[in-house]
């Protein structure tokens, strides 16, 4: 976060300044002597850390003081997150101790640490080992997810029931027929962003959502793109298919958030998108429509549910003076209480199988038991070292098709092409 300085700033800093003159020496030197952990992470509503987003303050506060710790937030809008990290990596310059990935671990994992093999054992059996998943290599984990947070259907329940649907869609054919009656008026039966190609919750995953439920995968046994299939066409074809009944603005969305408004504002039916979705619909001060939101498991293709994993984990940095004390506030952020503040207060769900148990978390976000039923179908991310280029490529791809430029077969040949290209440099 940014701090711009103006002749006001600056004299608050030198009245401050002067305040910590008169202040006693033992005040001084234990605020000197204090470790001091920066920390990488996206700015509210995505998943933030506690300090950052409103939650259990009290608690951090108790926590740095009773730690010798003071902790500095450097938060950024979820779309700069991985260009910021990556440069300040390259050039050797990244100032955290504590990053915030997304799918990015195997691309980045020169610059980390797997401490996440040291959390104590209590944690570790708390959470669900599939979390691991995206944050281990070679056998070693270097990162550890935070939030259960797969992709699901929201549903706005009245405008269902208006068009004659008693029950959200459960296949690709009654979710173009839902969209198709939903759109009428200025009113849209689908809405999702699709203005950037990359990364996790980019135009490239929600066609891996596809891809998964039409019984397609991203690469085979070798590790070479196998998408180039009547899976992988299927998937973007019915993308290519809700364009008609899609909230135009669609396109240029570049985030989640900007998707999310349009359904909130009851201009659209229905899309996909994260559970921290469900606080938002359901506060009178972000949303017209509460009480009037429903959330469901993804819509069968015809190998089943699908979904992608958002992979939001916290990694310690291989810079970091004190990946010790990184890994113990990694830990606070995963304390059980926390966890619990982290979803009554912000919608972003627990990731500790205790805390998705606690009768007054499921009470708060009814929509915990929609995520855990997706979570017994795949939600595979495809995260591979070179996956924000991988995304980007494909993602491209998609975005013509959804334009109108391509059909679904040309650009899922074109983007096969790019993907293979950029695996073969990696290999080589």
């Amino acid at each position: 976060m940014s701090i711009r300085l103006t002749r006001r700033g600056l004299m608050h800093g030198t009245a401050a300044a002067g305040a910590l003159a008169t202040m006693p020496r033992w005040f001084r030197d234990a605020h000197a002597d204090a470790t001091k952990l920066n920390v990488f992470a996206p700015l509210p509503p995505d998943p933030s850390p506690p300090g950052a987003a409103k939650f259990s303050e009290d608690a951090f506060a108790k926590w740095k003081s009773d730690h010798g710790v003071d902790v500095n937030y450097e938060l950024l809008a979820w779309p700069q997150l991985h260009d910021r990290m990556a440069t300040a990596f390259a050039s050797g310059s990244a100032p955290w101790d504590i990053v915030y990935m997304c799918g990015w671990v195997p691309e980045l994992l020169s610059n980390i640490v797997p401490y996440a093999d040291d959390l104590t054992k209590d944690l570790v059996d708390d959470l669900p080992k599939s979390s691991f998943s995206t944050v281990t290599v070679g056998g070693k984990r270097y990162g550890t997810v935070f939030t259960l947070s797969l992709l699901t259907l929201f549903y706005n329940k009245p405008m269902l029931a208006k068009a004659g649907f008693n029950a959200p869609p459960k296949d690709w054919d009654e979710l173009k027929r839902a969209a198709k009656e939903l759109t009428h008026d200025g009113q849209f039966g689908f809405v999702l962003n699709y203005g950037d190609p990359a990364g996790i919750g980019g135009t490239a995953s929600y066609w891996m959502t596809y891809l998964q439920q039409a019984g397609g995968k991203m690469y085979g046994d070798d590790g070479m793109p196998v998408f180039k299939s009547d899976a992988g066409v299927a998937a973007l074809q019915l993308m290519v298919d809700l364009m008609p009944f899609t909230d135009p603005g669609s396109i240029s969305y570049a985030g989640i958030n900007d998707a999310t408004n349009v359904l909130l504002a009851g201009r659209a039916g229905m899309m996909m998108n994260w559970p921290f979705m469900w606080n938002a619909g359901n506060d009178p001060k972000q949303s017209k429509v509460v009480g009037q939101l429903d959330s469901a498991v993804l819509p069968a293709g015809p190998a089943g549910s699908a979904s992608i994993d958002g992979t939001d984990a916290w990694t310690v940095t291989k810079s970091s003076k004190n990946p010790d004390k990184a890994r113990e506030l990694i830990e606070f952020y995963l304390d059980a209480e926390v966890q619990k503040r982290q979803c009554l207060d912000t919608g972003w769900l627990p990731i500790r199988l205790s805390v998705l148990a606690d009768p007054e978390v499921q009470k708060a976000a009814p929509n915990a038991a929609v995520v855990l039923e997706q979570a017994k179908h795949p939600y595979d991310s495809f995260v591979t070292a070179d996956y924000n280029e991988v995304t980007v490529a494909v993602g491209t791809e998609v975005q013509k098709a959804l334009q109108g430029q391509k059909t679904a077969a040309q650009a899922i040949a074109d983007a096969s092409d790019s993907v293979t290209a950029i695996v073969k440099r990696r290999k080589s």
